[in-house]
Order: structure tokens, then C-alpha cells, then sequence
């Protein structure tokens, strides 16, 4: 298969942290045999004559996005969940650890995302399951078809001990900005197919579904700045609001 060659080049310091972050996680995937051909291959890194970082990656040639999420992508996810795996209680899990974390370094406290939190850790409090790899930005515009495989670009957001429904619901929802219960639902109704296929051996019934995407809107608006000004996190925002609607008692 042909293999291009993308130069990424960071212009602050900011696209520097992420292509420094793209450049561990594209070396451990590296490793992943089920992820062979998937993701770029991480060729050179290094600075450039101004002094700015820059990675040299091998890609592809693929094309035809998708807005559906197929089985192709399902599969992906599976694999790249077992990539970096554990089983865990919520209180003891990276993503827990980090919600607590944004939230008490917000300049100014959200009684909202407050209640929200207290609504996640007593939906999961007896329950244990998996925590994985996330992409980050698992969405149709960093997603490319080639047969029946998928190319993923731009693991600059990739972050270890992730809800498994995060990438999943991400991509359901981030390309229509979701603000409203009944796509929210199917989203979650497709969410727990993906979860029940790709880990069986876990319970997944519908309080524990609507923790984890309750857990997956605290998750985008905190790492957004919580700014209501920025479409997604303004969306989200609402779906908080009306959580009384769609999270399962």
C-alpha cells in the first residue's frame, strides 16, 4: 500500500504539547498489532531551523468519510480499548481523578457541573468496569476509509484510563453539536450496543450507560474551559440541564 509523508509543525506552544503528546502515543501504538496500518507511522521527530517542533509521520492513502458509525469503527475502538486496559472502580479511575482535578482549578465554581459530578460518582458507585485508551477526537473529520479498515489521523488528545463509551459517544454526537434528549438517547442506546459487544463480560444497564455519559459531557465541557460561549460546550451544557430527562433512576 503507498505510504505518504505528513510534516505537522507547531506553531505555539500549545500544537507543541500536542504533537509531543501524538509522538509518545503514536510510538506505544506502534507496538499494537491490531492497530497495524490504522493510525500514522511516526517517522522523525524533531525541530525545525525557527526552532519549531515538528513530527514527519507515514500515512496512508485512504479516503471516503463516513457520518454513520459502522461496525469498522466499532472494531477499531475495541482494539484500541484493549491497547491500554484496566478494570477499575470510578473513584479510583484516571478520568475521575482528573473531572475532580478541572473542576477545583476552575477560576469560578459551577454549582451545575457540582451536582453533575455528585450525579456521576453515586450512579457508579458500586459499579466496576472498564477504563481504556481514548483517541481524544474520535470524529468523522480525523477518520479516513481504506477497504474495510479505517485510518485514524491526530492523537494529539489521546489519553489513557477514558470511559469506554467516551470515544463512542464523542463521535455520535460531536458532528451535530447534540443538544437535545431524543438524539441524545439514541446516541446512548448505540453507546450500550457498542459496550455490550465489545465488553460482555461487564454490566451494562441503563444507570451505568447514563453515568458514563453524563462522565463523557463533564469531560468535553471541562476540557473546553467550560466557556457556555463555545458552541459544543454550550450544547452540552443544555443536555446537563435537562439530565432529570434522560438519566435512568
Amino acid at each position: 500500500m503507498f505510504e505518504l509523508r505528513l510534516v505537522k509543525t507547531a506553531t505555539d506552544a500549545n500544537a507543541a504539547r500536542r504533537l509531543a503528546r501524538e509522538a509518545v502515543w503514536l510510538r506505544e501504538l506502534g507496538e499494537v498489532r491490531s492497530l497495524d496500518g490504522q493510525i500514522p507511522r511516526l517517522i522523525e521527530q524533531g525541530v525545525d531551523a525557527h526552532g519549531r517542533p515538528y513530527l514527519t509521520l507515514g500515512i496512508h492513502e485512504a479516503s471516503g468519510e463516513t457520518r454513520a458509525f459502522t461496525h469498522d469503527h466499532a472494531r477499531f475502538l475495541a482494539s484500541l480499548g484493549k491497547a491500554r486496559f484496566r478494570a477499575a472502580e470510578f473513584e479510583v479511575s484516571g478520568k475521575c481523578q482528573w473531572l475532580q482535578r478541572a473542576l477545583s482549578e476552575m477560576p469560578e465554581k459551577s454549582a451545575l457541573l457540582e451536582q453533575a459530578y455528585d450525579d456521576c460518582e453515586t450512579a457508579l458507585l458500586y459499579w466496576t468496569g472498564p477504563y481504556v485508551l481514548s483517541q481524544g477526537d474520535f470524529a468523522p473529520w480525523n477518520i479516513r476509509r481504506f477497504g474495510s479498515q479505517l485510518f485514524v489521523f491526530d492523537w494529539g488528545e489521546t489519553y489513557a484510563d477514558a470511559s469506554p463509551l467516551d470515544d463512542v459517544l464523542h463521535y455520535l454526537m460531536i458532528q451535530r453539536r447534540v443538544k437535545t434528549v431524543p438524539l441524545l438517547r439514541r446516541a446512548m442506546v448505540r453507546a450500550q450496543e457498542f459496550a455490550l459487544e465489545a465488553y460482555p463480560e461487564w454490566t451494562w444497564r441503563p444507570r451505568v450507560i447514563g453515568a458514563l455519559t453524563l462522565v463523557y459531557l463533564l469531560g468535553v465541557i471541562l476540557h473546553r474551559g467550560a466557556s457556555r460561549a463555545d458552541p459544543v460546550v454550550g450544547a452540552y451544557w443544555k443536555l446537563l440541564e435537562k439530565r432529570s430527562a434522560w438519566m435512568p433512576v
